[in-house]
Order: C-alpha cells, then sequence, then structure tokens
C-alpha cells in the first residue's frame, strides 16, 4: 500500500527548481490554465507573424494575465518539440541504414529472399524524356524543382546532378534582369553574356549559388509595425496618453521589361496580393522602373519614380532567407530629388525588409522555351 501511494504521488507532481507543485495547483505548469495560457500564446505568435502587432499584443496581454509565465513555458514546448524532432530524425536514419542493410534481396530475419516491387514506370523511360520532364518543371517554380527532386532517386539524380537544369533556369531568370546603363558605361561593361563568361565561366551552378537576381513569379511585401502616442479627449483627467499601434503594408512587383508596381497601403496582402498588376492599377499605387547595379555582387536594386515636382529613388539590396535564395529585399537608402537636384534623404527607422510570396496567378513563363 505504501508503495502504490508513493508511485501516485509522483505521478501527480513535478519538481520545480526546489519546490513541489502537483497538477491540482492552478500555478502549476501542467495545469488547464497553464495550457490554455499557451494556446492563446500561439495564437499571439501567429498574429505577429502576419504583422499584426495589435492583435499579438492583446493575446499575448491575456495568456499572461491567464498564466504569468506562459513565455517561458512557451519557448520550454519548442525546445521540447525541437529535441523530439532531432530524436525522430535519428531514428528516420537508422531506420535507412538498416533498409541499406537488407538491399542484396535477403531478409536477415528469415533468410527468404525478399520480393521484389516492379519498377516504376517513369524509371523505364529514358534520361533525355526524364530530362524534358524535369526542364518544364524548372520554368514552373523553384518549388517545384525542388519537390520533383523528392519523388524517387532518378529524379533526385536528373535535378541535382546533372548540368541541364541549371542552365535552364540560369537560360531563364538571367536574361529578364534589367541592368543599370550608366553603371555598364561607367564599369566599361558593354555585353553582359562576355561578363557572366569572363566571371562565372559559363558555369551555370556556380552563376546560380553566387549572382543574385530579381523574381518575377510574385511578390514582395514589408510589413512596418510602429506605435504613435496619442493625445487625451479635451477634459479627460487621466495622466497617461493613449499609445497607438499603426500597422501598413508596402508591395513590390517587378516586371522583365524594368517596370515595378508599387503600393503602400493599410490594406492586408488577402485584399491586395491576387488583384495587384499594372494593368489594373490599385488606387494609390505607382508604376516605376526598376534596375540592377554591380555593387555588391550585382545584389543592388534600384527604383526610380517621378511626379511634377519630385524623384523619388530607393535603393534596396537582395539577401537571402535561411535555405531561401534571393528572398529578401533589405533597404540600403531612400531620397527624394527635387527640381533643382537637391537630394533630401528619407529616415528608414520604421523600415521593414522585404519578403518574397510566389503567386501562382503571375506565370511569367508561358510559352517560354525549354532546353533540349
Amino acid at each position: 500500500m505504501m508503495t502504490s501511494k508513493k508511485e501516485e504521488m509522483s505521478t501527480n507532481t513535478m519538481q520545480d527548481g526546489n519546490s513541489l507543485i502537483t497538477k491540482d495547483d492552478p500555478n502549476s505548469p501542467l495545469s488547464p490554465k497553464a495550457i490554455k495560457a499557451i494556446e492563446i500564446w500561439e495564437i499571439g505568435v501567429e498574429k505577429e507573424k502576419d504583422g499584426k502587432m495589435t492583435d499579438a499584443i492583446k493575446y499575448y496581454r491575456d495568456a499572461i494575465r491567464l498564466f504569468e509565465g506562459v513565455e517561458k513555458l512557451y519557448r520550454k514546448k519548442l525546445h521540447d518539440e525541437w529535441i523530439i524532432f532531432q530524436k525522430m530524425e535519428k531514428l528516420n536514419l537508422e531506420n535507412t541504414a538498416a533498409s541499406n542493410d537488407t538491399e542484396d534481396g535477403t531478409d536477415k530475419n528469415d533468410g527468404e529472399p525478399k520480393e521484389i516491387l516492379p519498377c516504376w514506370i517513369l524509371e523505364m523511360l529514358p534520361n533525355d524524356i526524364l530530362l524534358n520532364v524535369v526542364n518544364h518543371t524548372v520554368l514552373q517554380s523553384g518549388e517545384g524543382w525542388f519537390n520533383l527532386s523528392l519523388t524517387c532517386s532518378k529524379f533526385n539524380e536528373l535535378c541535382f546532378h546533372n548540368s541541364l537544369p541549371y542552365i535552364t533556369f540560369s537560360n531563364y531568370i538571367y536574361p529578364k534582369q534589367i541592368y543599370d546603363e550608366s553603371a555598364m558605361t561607367l564599369n566599361g561593361i558593354s555585353n553582359i553574356d562576355e561578363l557572366e563568361k569572363e566571371l562565372w565561366n559559363n558555369d551555370s551552378q556556380l552563376m546560380l549559388q553566387v549572382r543574385p537576381y530579381i523574381k518575377f513569379d510574385g511578390i514582395y511585401i514589408s510589413v512596418v509595425n510602429y506605435l504613435r502616442h496619442g493625445s487625451n479627449i479635451e477634459g479627460s483627467s487621466s495622466l497617461l496618453n493613449p499609445i497607438h499601434m499603426i500597422t501598413y503594408y508596402r508591395y513590390l512587383r517587378f516586371y522583365p521589361n524594368g517596370e515595378c508596381l508599387r503600393l503602400t497601403t493599410t490594406d492586408e496582402p488577402s485584399s491586395i496580393v491576387k488583384l495587384f498588376d499594372k494593368e489594373h492599377k490599385p488606387k494609390g499605387s505607382d508604376l516605376c522602373r526598376w534596375s540592377l547595379g554591380f555593387e555588391d555582387n550585382f545584389s543592388h536594386v534600384t527604383i526610380m519614380r517621378s511626379d511634377e515636382k519630385y524623384t523619388y529613388r530607393e535603393e534596396l539590396q537582395i539577401k537571402h532567407h535561411g535555405h531561401k535564395r534571393n528572398q529578401r529585399l533589405k533597404w540600403v537608402i531612400s531620397s527624394v530629388i527635387d527640381k533643382e537636384g537637391t537630394v533630401s534623404e528619407c529616415s528608414l527607422r520604421n523600415e521593414k525588409t522585404f519578403f518574397f510570396s510566389r503567386v501562382k496567378s503571375y506565370s511569367q513563363h508561358k510559352g517560354s522555351k525549354v532546353n533540349k
């Protein structure tokens, strides 16, 4: 009886530092109250990812009111999930190694020959036909290229261990890049193709690894949040001024002819992205000109627009985001030039980096020629 009672106690308690906390304790990390607080905190995290900081702060506050140590519990949950993920990855690798040991067709458990599965139909096709499939997929999207490589070992070999897909994509994307003519003249460059040969020796795979490019099959979005201090209503006795969270979005869509559609608005992406097109310009948008310079290894992007009084010049730099290449546009400088040529720099204090999002309806490759 003593043993069973001790076991029952151990299953209903947990050690927290030097103190013992029970599940029934409302302040316990295992309590329903704490679990509910974590769920509310996670909603706040999702809102923050969407750029809705006002909503995110509301959920964070609600979670803290419910359980004060919710942020610490949330971080511990993320850590525990990562540990489990690593263990699962290790287990998968061990299972893969075990399956490789039996590839000779013999089952080590019973010694009987392993049944050979019929060959997948695409394995029977010649490489030139499969490469045609790969090339068409490459022109659809980089995501499709990667996903195709995961389908089987044959496609993995043709996608990433064959030079043709790299040649196909580089021949598709780089001729669409627009370079600043004045910069070309200053650098003594008259032919981009000759420069490519000189710098990368026609190695398409190397060029795609180190040479940035603008993407056309989607949109670049910057979510800007900042706090603005308000004022009290006349006659109010409050000593505290209200604070407003301001959220707005910047959208950039590039075209291979050197045009760029630009919009700054408080409207969220769900109401803008699908209809964001230069043929049907949204209200308040500007049709600009864009070009690439040779600074920072071809990663410098300049966007220009003008009105009756001023010329606006925005400079950004192409950056990677994790394993996603050329996924961001980071602010470098924003300036305004008047008719007299006086340049005034704009503050970038509140500005945020642009992130690229692919949009299927923006497809630019229809009718593109596939290399054979």
